[in-house]
């Protein structure tokens, strides 16, 4: 059985994701809560200890983690959670900034660095690409943005749990698929963000992961 938090306005989408899944899920409905998110009547961790439980006590175990996800449709909401989550939680963090250039650009000047800085394309945020800075702690769980080694389970989507943060590498264990229990590496790789309207190619390399503690609805059908 596996725990979800919906919003009441995706109830819509909720036979959808059993159909494609093909499992079932105790659901709670947690009523108005996106357009009120900011409120002080209901702050973050009333969302997120919902599902997992007193933030002080969430442990580490990839079991723990496996049968519970908050869903939402937008992108914006889903780092919200996830960064208020991963600050309230025990452990130390680590912070990872990623290194972003541009690889092609239409206006072929000598100031091309200069129209396009550093600290603006820190700033670009797309579906699918890890964010500047990642946040991470031992026990997180993270979810893979790329098809890193398909035959060994690291695949676009999988989801595992931090086991070991090191300087150029992360160490993390399987959670989900035919690998589960597996301790794999994690090495930083370039990702390149095309599908924009900007006049260049987003060049950013960073470990190719996002926290999963809330993922989005089309996400979570793999």
């Amino acid at each position: 059985m596996v725990k979800l938090t919906l919003w009441d306005n995706q109830a819509s989408h909720f036979r959808e994701l059993q159909n494609i899944s093909n499992r079932k899920f105790e659901v709670a409905i947690v009523t108005n809560v996106i357009p009120r998110l900011h409120d002080e009547a209901i702050p973050l961790r009333q969302v997120v200890e919902g599902t997992y439980g007193q933030l002080d006590n969430l442990k580490p175990f990839h079991s723990y983690n496996t049968d519970k996800a908050i869903l939402t449709p937008r992108n914006e909401t889903v780092d919200e959670i996830n960064a208020y989550t991963i600050s309230q939680t025990p452990g130390v963090s680590r912070e990872y900034l990623s290194s972003d250039s541009f690889e092609i650009s239409d206006t072929h000047s000598q100031h091309n660095e200069t129209l396009y800085a550093v600290e603006y394309m820190n700033t670009l945020e797309y579906p699918g690409l890890p964010s500047h800075k990642l946040t991470l702690k031992v026990g997180a769980p993270i979810m893979l943005l790329r098809n890193i080694n398909q035959k060994g389970g690291l695949c676009n989507g999988t989801r595992l749990i931090i086991t070991y943060l090191g300087h150029r590498v992360l160490e993390a264990e399987i959670i989900t698929g035919s690998h589960v229990g597996k301790r794999v590496l994690i090495p930083r790789i370039v990702l390149l963000q095309p599908d924009t309207n900007l006049p260049f190619t987003l060049r950013r390399r960073q470990f190719p992961i996002r926290l999963c503690y809330a993922m989005t609805i089309n996400k979570s059908q793999g």
